[in-house]
């Protein structure tokens, strides 16, 4: 069943398949971040998630969003999670130079392209992800064929990027894509720096 919004929490999730927390839980086990960045807040309900996995395993890590249009509600509801809420131009110098200062500062990173341009996100961030870190990016597809085959009315409905979009990043700068966990049924790309 496709699934483009569902509570958590009672709280709006948008944009994610149902079982997003299990795809997510594995990997933030699996890797030990030191800094989650999130691209693209929206309603902030991944976000909610990536911090009940967080308290729920006590995990030691720090997780910042950005978004370009600001809810007040989510202001509301991340501030007493201690989680930074970040309301920027993503096409800004100013906004590419703090993520970038957090991707080469923030030890281990996982970087969440979930924002306005997905395409332009991972491939420019990919170029500072270091040796270890995690660059993904929602709404993909390892092609539109696959996405028509396999994914279109059938797990999700949607699709903005591609390998293809991406290869040149990802040959350029030695990412791999990440086998431990299969992002495929969760319409994320994930590759890992080697």
């Amino acid at each position: 069943m496709v699934q483009g919004m569902f509570l958590y929490q009672d709280k709006h999730t948008t944009s994610q398949v149902s079982n997003i927390k299990e795809f997510f839980e594995k990997l933030l086990l699996e890797e030990k971040f030191d800094t989650i960045i999130e691209i693209g807040t929206a309603y902030a309900g991944l976000t909610y998630i990536l911090d009940d996995i967080r308290t729920e395993n006590n995990l030691n890590c720090k997780i910042e969003t950005f978004d370009n249009a600001e809810f007040h509600f989510v202001k509301d509801q991340l501030e007493p999670r201690g989680i930074p809420y970040n309301i920027m131009d993503e096409r800004t110098e100013e906004f590419k130079d703090l993520v970038t200062n957090m991707i080469l500062n923030g030890g281990k990173t996982l970087v969440l392209c979930d924002g306005g341009n997905k395409i332009n996100e991972f491939n420019f961030y990919s170029d500072f992800i270091k040796n270890g870190d995690i660059i993904m990016a929602h709404d993909y597809s390892e092609s539109t064929e696959f996405f028509n085959e396999n994914i279109n009315e059938k797990i999700w409905n949607w699709m903005e990027i591609t390998y293809d979009d991406i290869k040149e990043s990802v040959e350029q700068n030695n990412l791999v894509k990440y086998e431990k966990i299969n992002f495929d049924n969760a319409v994320w790309c994930c590759f890992q720096k080697n």
